[in-house]
């Protein structure tokens, strides 16, 4: 009886009241994954605030980002469109115009239903340029850094300062109701929480700190990279201590909501634009950050919480970030948003319904272009440039550890065709795609440095053993190598990429680095792929070491592949690509 006047209440409260509609607050915490989130099933108490959110209010267990980064996804979020409909699939230069023209966001769904609109967004990567429109107010941190290590260095980008920046502006007089939409940077790498949140160390490099992405503080990144499991155990022991961090801030503003009496009138959704691999899959490109569609980076928390909701209930339905908007409207008792590609949730709120979605897609264009397809049980990946698919069941191998491409023929031609589908429903052709690319590689910066030491997501490594130098010859202070292979050994191989397509006309140079052990290689096999090809060109590492060697121009690079099939030890620094037309 208890459960359907609950219910009944909340039908009240979000359709019937048309001049006292509640105040609606998205809030997300940037790359957090679900897998961390203590409720969702991480052993270590890493979100006491987030917990108790749950306990009074309802988790969406199967939610999951739409992009494993963050333009696409926040776009997503805003419009209830897939970036490929909504246009956001590529980084962008800040001076060009990222969604769609004719995209309405959610925020001007609120302005115009006369609601008050104000945003907290701490990432410059979802910036003016993606998520100021419809907001009467809008905080960017007072200023826009000009690159990711900036940004998290910048203390009013850090949860401190934003928290008491949001608290203030929730203690104005509010003579309407209100739509906020917060954004913290935080637990986003690098990770470094303070000391107080360093909760979880244990003898995996105690004293080791992860600062930023140079040589020094980066210390780990490279170490991982190398397979270092301590390492690896270490970088999630400081992820989990910035998630306890960015908790106790964020339970900040729930307590200001508790205290004044406004969670009686305001409904609250927090979640996440992305997770993060941390090394998960170190046999496929992309294992640190969020470059993959696996699933430590596309599932994501999703909790509503606030007034007339029912308390401790939890959603196992497929869900995503294209259901945040119609849910919200609804909630608000608003008209739904005409060109939403998802759907309210508010029914699986209530149990009016219990399946959600048949299937949820992921997409991503950023150095390997992916879709992905799930079913409650099945999850098919397609490699859109190689056309490699990888078959996962998610019950039985919720790591996905064992690609079941081979071995389950009728499930993978069965969401193949549900992929083809839907692609053809929302990628633009191909020509029109490639125009596209073509335009916005255009206008990106013209040298592009790709290097271990920067963010970690363009190089990859395959096979082991592969060592660390440091000398000051090396780019950046820094380098890998490897021995030589011998007869019968599986090759050892780097690759490079850069994050947006590179299409048009490019210059390309490695850097020659100095090996400190000695016995460099005077042959060491560097691979240019292109979109028409590939050539290989030999590069004595063992002479002129500090400086640039070109290995030439080249149309529509792909990637650059090193080996260790050479006379001496190979060794990787960093690759240059400077557009020339």
């Amino acid at each position: 009886m208890r459960v359907t006047l609950l219910f009944a209440l909340l039908g009240t409260f979000a359709f019937a009241q048309t001049t006292h509609r509640p105040n609606v607050i998205l809030v997300s915490l940037d790359q957090l994954g679900a897998d961390r989130v203590h409720v969702y099933g991480n052993p270590r108490a890493t979100t006491p605030n987030l917990d108790r959110m749950a306990a009074e209010g309802v988790r969406f267990a199967r939610f999951y980002s739409a992009a494993p980064w963050t333009a696409p996804s926040y776009g997503s979020m805003m419009t209830s469109q897939f970036p490929s409909r909504h246009g956001v699939t590529l980084f962008l230069p800040h001076d060009v115009p990222a969604l769609k023209p004719d995209a309405t966001t959610l925020a001007e769904l609120y302005q115009r239903a006369g609601y008050e609109t104000a945003a907290f967004v701490n990432n410059g990567v979802a910036g003016r340029y993606l998520t100021a429109r419809g907001f009467d107010f809008y905080d960017d941190g007072q200023r826009k850094p000009a690159n990711i290590t900036e940004r998290a260095a910048s203390q009013q980008y850090k949860a401190p300062a934003v928290t008491q920046r949001v608290l203030g502006w929730l203690a104005r007089e509010h003579s309407k109701p209100f739509f906020l939409f917060v954004l913290y940077f935080e637990p986003h790498s690098p990770y470094d929480p303070p000391p107080e949140h360093d909760l979880f160390k244990n003898d995996s490099y105690p004293n080791e700190i992860n600062t930023g992405y140079d040589r020094k503080a980066g210390r780990l990144f490279r170490l991982a990279n190398l397979g270092d499991r301590k390492a690896i155990d270490r970088l999630w022991q400081l992820y989990d201590g910035k998630i306890h961090f960015i908790d106790s801030y964020f339970g900040q503003v729930l307590d200001k909501l508790r205290s004044s009496g406004m969670d009686k009138n305001t409904v609250v959704l927090l979640t996440s634009d992305h997770g993060e691999l941390i090394y998960s899959h170190a046999e496929d490109y992309m294992t640190f950050d969020h470059r993959s569609l696996y699933e430590p980076v596309m599932h994501v928390p999703a909790i509503l919480w606030g007034a007339g909701l029912p308390k401790g209930r939890t959603v196992n339905a497929l869900a995503t970030h294209i259901d945040i908007a119609p849910t919200l409207l609804e909630l608000s008792g608003l008209a739904p948003k005409p060109d939403a590609q998802g759907r309210s949730l508010v029914p699986l709120v209530t149990g009016k319904r219990n399946q959600g979605a048949p299937y949820v897609f992921g997409e991503q264009d950023v150095v390997e272009p992916l879709r992905s397809v799930r079913d409650t049980r099945y999850k098919l990946i397609l490699n859109t440039l190689t056309g490699r698919k990888q078959l996962f069941d998610t019950q039985a191998d919720p790591a996905e550890k064992h690609d079941l491409s081979a071995s389950q023929p009728k499930v993978l031609a069965r969401l193949s065709a549900v992929l083809e589908a839907w692609r053809k429903d929302n990628e633009p052709p191909a020509p029109q795609l490639l125009a596209r690319w073509r335009e916005v590689s255009a206008q990106s910066p013209k040298v592009r440095i790709t290097d271990e030491m920067t963010i970690g997501a363009n190089l990859q490594l395959t096979g082991s053993p592969w060592q660390m130098d440091d000398n000051e010859k090396d780019f950046g202070g820094g380098a890998y190598w490897t021995e030589p292979a011998r007869p019968g050994e599986p090759l050892r191989t780097a690759r490079w990429r850069t994050d947006n397509p590179l299409l048009g006309r490019y210059r390309i140079s490695v850097w020659r680095p100095a090996l400190s052990q000695g016995g460099a290689a005077a042959d060491a096999p560097y691979t240019v792929k292109t979109r028409t090809g590939e050539e290989t060109f030999r590069v004595d590492q063992s002479r002129d070491a500090g400086d640039w060697h070109t290995l030439g121009l080249f149309t529509d690079p792909l990637w650059v592949t090193l080996t260790n099939q050479a006379n001496g030890r190979v060794i990787v620094d960093a690759v240059r690509f400077e557009r020339v037309d």
